[in-house]
């Protein structure tokens, strides 16, 4: 806890299924996480009890729809997301977004078996941190950024943008 309340991450991910909400539209998934060792590596998943509070704020910044119908796409649509763990749990933001349905793209460890054809298409886990914010001993806000890695950029290139304007 050496860090707490002075660091703020950002994350970018891309994840599969319905639309989160339109474009700009904000939401959080506050649900208790337990974390246990699964073949060696560390698992978590949401409880009704028992586990510790986790709670990840998104916001949506586009949709997307495969571009045409491909054997390699499984899912039709995806949504790129903007999130804030508030919290630091194991693989957060993760299993917050597989409990509502929108496992991350090429996550073979939360996503289900139907996103297995993910990899295809894009290399690794959707799943990058964009900035880092710290504040230091004297309360100086410090942060650091990081561009979308072209790996990323170019999964989302064999999509097709389609944000839908909120009212």
């Amino acid at each position: 806890a050496q860090f707490a309340g002075r660091l703020v991450k950002t994350y970018h991910c891309l994840c599969s299924g319905r639309d989160l909400g339109y474009f700009g539209s904000e939401s959080a998934r506050s649900a208790p996480l337990s974390t246990v060792k699964v073949h060696g590596a560390k698992h978590s998943r949401v409880v009704p009890v028992g586990g510790r509070e986790a709670c990840t704020s998104f916001v949506v910044k586009a949709s997307y729809h495969s571009m045409e119908p491909h054997q390699r796409l499984q899912e039709c649509s995806f949504t790129f997301v903007e999130a804030r763990p508030i919290t630091g749990r194991t693989h957060q933001i993760r299993v917050h977004l597989a409990s509502l349905g929108r496992p991350l793209v090429s996550d073979a460890a939360y996503g289900s078996e139907t996103h297995g054809g993910d990899s295809q298409w894009c290399p690794r886990l959707f799943l990058h941190c964009s900035r880092v914010t710290l504040k230091d001993v004297d309360g100086k806000r410090c942060h650091a950024e990081a561009p979308l890695s072209s790996d990323l950029i170019s999964a989302l290139g064999v999509l097709r943008r389609v944000d839908v304007v909120g009212a």
